[in-house]
């Protein structure tokens, strides 16, 4: 499994959260999934998005997968027994049991918009394995099923003053590696000039009509698209 976070878990959830606003994050993708109350969250990380649905519903049943066991711990702690949490890869998808809605903020994919296009980014780096993420989500929806996948207009440089003088600064770089293109995110914190903890993170990028196929071949219709915050898919009956 490809676990890009580990050496980040515990620092990413201190800081992190200091300058991203959950509860309206939480808002908004409630309101997307509407009436819908069998969650699976896809790449949950440390589940701080979980813990702001479950302030906002708290009869949402929500499954969570990520390949990140030290996120999965911190998921844990948070949560308690509130949720279901498995170790898994979506490509690898099998928790037995159907879903209302599937759901990924940047866990497994994310769209990025850049300034000449949208682009699916992945933390899947093989072609046939993205294809059987969908293929394992739309197995895991009920008939009806909505997918909703995140779509992001963040995708550049960064530098952010966190607490207690800690600047955390993201560098973002696109490279063409055996004729596929992926984005490096680079994540470094500092204090007083001093590196404390950094991790680059590589998302496979495939065009927006690249994935859309993808996701017709697993069953999946679009219904929706919210440039900047959301793109909603329904599981084909």
């Amino acid at each position: 499994m490809n676990d890009q976070y580990q050496g980040l878990a515990k620092f990413y959830d201190q800081c992190v959260p200091q300058y991203r606003n959950y509860d309206q994050i939480a808002t908004q993708l409630a309101q997307v999934i509407g009436e819908a109350r069998d969650l699976l969250d896809i790449g949950i990380g440390t589940g701080l998005i979980v813990e702001n649905l479950l302030e906002i519903e708290p009869k949402y049943k929500i499954t969570g997968i990520d390949t990140s066991e030290p996120l999965l711990e911190e998921a844990r702690q948070r949560l308690g027994g509130k949720v279901d949490l498995y170790c898994q890869s979506v490509s690898e998808l099998d928790v037995g049991k159907k879903f209302d809605v599937a759901y990924s903020r940047g866990g497994a994919w994310t769209f990025l918009n850049s300034e000449s296009e949208i682009m699916l980014g992945s933390h899947i780096f093989s072609s046939e394995d993205i294809q059987k993420s969908f293929n394992c989500v739309a197995k895991h929806l009920q008939p009806g099923g909505l997918l909703i996948i995140s779509c992001s207009n963040a995708y550049g440089n960064s530098l952010v003053e966190l607490d207690h003088g800690i600047i955390h600064k993201k560098i973002a770089t696109t490279e063409l590696i055996e004729n596929e293109r992926y984005a490096l995110l680079n994540y470094l914190f500092y204090q007083n000039e001093k590196l404390l903890a950094q991790e680059t993170v590589k998302l496979k990028l495939l065009s927006y009509q690249t994935c859309k196929m993808m996701l017709e071949k697993a069953g999946f219709i679009e219904k929706d698209i919210n440039p900047g915050k959301y793109y909603t898919y329904l599981k084909n009956t």
